[in-house]
Order: structure tokens, then sequence, then C-alpha cells
């Protein structure tokens, strides 16, 4: 159902002898491993692209305010600043290739597709619309801290999806928890494509694979957040929008404190896509978690069950908005908007609320996990 995988490089090469002085000799899995992994490396480290695109031609919606930075809300470059004219690229490490190799190998492939299987609950809202097409979404989620287990994952996320019988192609986003990849359970920024025709499934997450053209010198996707809210106290928001630009086909994605406050981070090429390379079916908005242990689920959300009564104490997004053909932000339907969850009332639940007081057009999502199927 997700198009969330996180699968390093759909095409690898198997490595069985290598050449010696003298002839040939076998090598053992390990040391196959290791060339692999070195082979990766340079790929995947090689020196970047030098024309890409800095700005789309039309931004929906948003405007720009030069007194408040977009990038204020995420920890910055530590040490050193890019400088003009060149963007940060984070630099893949063995034990980013080890750590994603391992989820891929431990889950194994389902079906054609290439989804990992992986034991995995959602629950999310969407505007149902028989033939409505869509050219991107936004929406201000909420940002949260968790403890997970090294196997698990916790996203904050919207999908962006265009299906067929044939082919799945998908843009996710959000806020995500995985420390088996990022190595923490801090909430951080991502990003994950996938493209497939039910026997080529190409996909990436992040940038640890080509794919996203990172564009701004202060955020880029993996970015840890700043600060995260606190139950009952301070509430902390990240507004994070995708977009189709109308001249070139490309998805940008746009991140900031606020819907007024936004930049780009970068964008996905539209030739990564087939049925996503002129408009969406589908755009959902939720929560998204996964486990390789067949035992305890991680928390979703906040970690607590989803309440109108106090928005302190809950998980929620807001302003749930979609780009239409014109290139314009508009309110979902919420005549039209359902909710949808795999789990079992005990572990996760969602409610769409609409709007009440200064809340607009949002839902409340989440739960504990624990021990349920």
């Amino acid at each position: 159902m997700s198009l969330l995988v996180l699968f390093l490089l759909i095409s690898s090469s198997t490595i069985s002898a290598t050449n010696c002085l003298g002839g040939t000799r076998n090598i053992s899995k390990e040391e196959a491993d290791d060339i692999e992994i070195e082979g990766q490396l340079r790929i995947l480290n090689k020196k970047p692209v030098k024309t890409i695109i800095m700005n789309p031609s039309s931004i929906p919606g948003e405007t720009r305010t030069k007194n408040v930075l977009a990038s204020s809300i995420f920890h910055g470059l530590q040490r050193e600043r890019c400088p003009s004219g060149t963007v940060p690229i984070r630099r893949t490490t063995r034990e980013d290739l080890v750590n994603t190799k391992y989820f891929v190998k431990t889950a194994g492939l389902k079906g054609a597709n290439g989804y990992p299987n992986t034991v995995y609950h959602y629950v999310f809202a969407e505007e149902v619309i028989s033939g409505k097409k869509y050219f991107g979404a936004a929406a201000s989620m909420t940002i949260h801290n968790l403890t997970l287990d090294l196997d698990q994952f916790s996203t904050s996320q919207i999908w962006i999806v265009n299906s067929s019988p044939e082919e799945t192609n998908g843009i996710e986003f959000g806020i995500m928890k995985y420390p088996g990849v990022a190595g923490d359970s801090l909430p951080r920024l991502f990003g994950y494509w996938a493209s497939t025709d039910g026997h080529n499934p190409t996909g990436c997450y992040n940038m640890l694979c080509p794919g996203f053209v990172q564009v701004s010198k202060d955020v880029f996707l993996n970015n840890q957040f700043t600060h995260s809210s606190t139950y009952g106290e301070k509430v902390y928001e990240a507004y994070l929008a995708v977009y189709r630009a109308q001249d070139t086909g490309h998805w940008w994605l746009r991140v900031g404190p606020n819907a007024d406050v936004t930049e780009d981070v970068g964008y996905w090429p539209n030739e990564l896509f087939t049925t996503l390379k002129t408009s969406a079916v589908s755009v959902r908005y939720g929560g998204f978690v996964g486990s390789l242990s067949q035992e305890s689920k991680p928390p979703m959300g906040n970690g607590y069950f989803p309440q109108l009564n106090d928005h302190r104490k809950t998980a929620f997004m807001r302003l749930l908005r979609y780009a239409n053909e014109t290139g314009n932000l508009v309110d979902v339907d919420s005549r039209s908007v359902k909710t949808t969850s795999t789990a079992k009332l005990e572990c996760y639940s969602i409610i769409y609320a609409r709007q009440i007081e200064r809340w607009e057009n949002h839902m409340v999502y989440g739960g504990p996990g624990g021990m349920c199927h």
C-alpha cells in the first residue's frame, strides 16, 4: 500500500570472484559485500552535477518573508556554510549503506513491487473524488520526539500518488524517526520517491541514491528539527509542501515554520516518473509506522491517542491543502474527506475534525502501538 520503502539501490551487481596476480580466487561473502559497498560509495559520492534548476517558475500560495528564515526550524550546518552557488550534500558513509542494506536484507522483498516485508500500519485522511487530479499537497504538522527500537520507524507524512493496475508512482515526505538508518530517534525531514511498473521497481529514500536534486544551501533531507513538542505544553509545527512546477513538471519540496515562511529544498525531476509526470490521482495526510519485529509495534504521532479537547496533547495536521491545475493551493473539501486505518483501535486512531475555531481543516492521529497487528 505505502510507497515508503527504504531500499538503497534497486540494481546491484553480484561479485563472486576477482582477478589476482597469477589467476583468480574465490572470495568470501563478507569480502564481496565490502567490495560492493566501496563501489556504491564511489558512485554516490561522485562530483555533483553543475547545472541544476535553482528556482521554480511559480510558487503556489506561499510568500517569502525575509525577517524569518525558513531554515530556523532546523539544526544548521555545524562547522561551515556553503559558499555562494553551492549546496550542502550529505556524504554517504559506509554506515549508511550497511544500515540500509541490513534493513533490505532482513526485510526481504514483498511481491513484484519490491516493498519490504515489514509489519506496518498507517492511518490517513484523504479527499475522495473520482477523476480528480492533484498537482501537489501541503499541510502544517506537529513535531514530536519518540523512543523507538533500532528496527522501528515512525512518520508523520503526506502521500502524493498516481497508480494504475500496471504502475505505481509516488512521492512521500514529512517527518521521520528511524534509528536504524539515521542512527537516532530524532525527528528529521525525509523524502521518498518510487516508480514501478511491476517488474522494474526504482526509488530512493532521501539522497541515498540518485534522484532528488538539492537546491537550498540551508535545508536538506535528513535535516534534524531544532525543537519538538512537549506533551501538554509547547507545540512546534513544520509546514511542508510538494508541488509540480508548471513549466518543467518537476516536483518541488518546500518547508518552513509556517505557510508564509517557506523555501525550496530541492526537487524530484519529472524524468523519474511515468504516471506521475503530469499529475497525481490521490493525496493523503497521516502517519505510517513499521517494524521488522513481529512483536511490539512503534508509537505513531506523539505516542498518545488522538483527541480534540486539548491540541497540546495530540499529534495533528492542519491546513490540509492540495495544488490544483492552476497551481493554487486549495483546502480539501471536508464533505469528501474519508479516513483510513489498518490498525486496531487499541493501537492507533485518526479523527478528521474539519474546522474548529482557528483550527482550519485539520485532523488528529496517533497512538502508542505495542502488541497489535
